[in-house]
């Protein structure tokens, strides 16, 4: 059986692995983003977002960018690629690291996309 581990910030069960949890990390262009999230509302629309990137982003941040690009699932795809890019952050991959092979990770939450979609 697999170990499962709810994600979402709002549980506290796991809070430091969500997309809300401060995990700073670069883009390509240099870009720093303090959290996932912040990283995620900044580009979902499928271009770059200044105002939404230049809000006062912490940890626990919800700020909503524009409307997000959901063609072939490319929001939930973004999604994914935005975690995968913040295992830069030494914390994060190492806190992965330490985790059972067989971890599951969940978004369990009262209403939204990622509740079945995160990635």
């Amino acid at each position: 059986m697999n170990t499962v581990l709810n994600v979402w910030y709002g549980t506290n069960e796991h809070a430091s692995l969500s997309n809300l949890a401060k995990r700073e990390f670069q883009d390509n262009d240099g870009r720093l983003y303090v959290s996932v999230e912040h990283a995620y509302q900044s580009w979902k629309s499928g271009s770059f977002d200044q105002v939404t990137y230049s809000k006062p982003w912490r940890h626990g941040s919800k700020f909503v960018g524009r409307r997000a690009r959901t063609v072939d699932n490319w929001n939930i795809k973004l999604m994914g690629r935005l975690i995968l890019r913040s295992l830069q952050n030494a914390w994060f991959r190492e806190t992965l690291q330490d985790l059972p092979h067989d971890v599951e990770f969940s978004h369990t939450q009262d209403r939204g996309i990622w509740k079945e979609e995160f990635p």
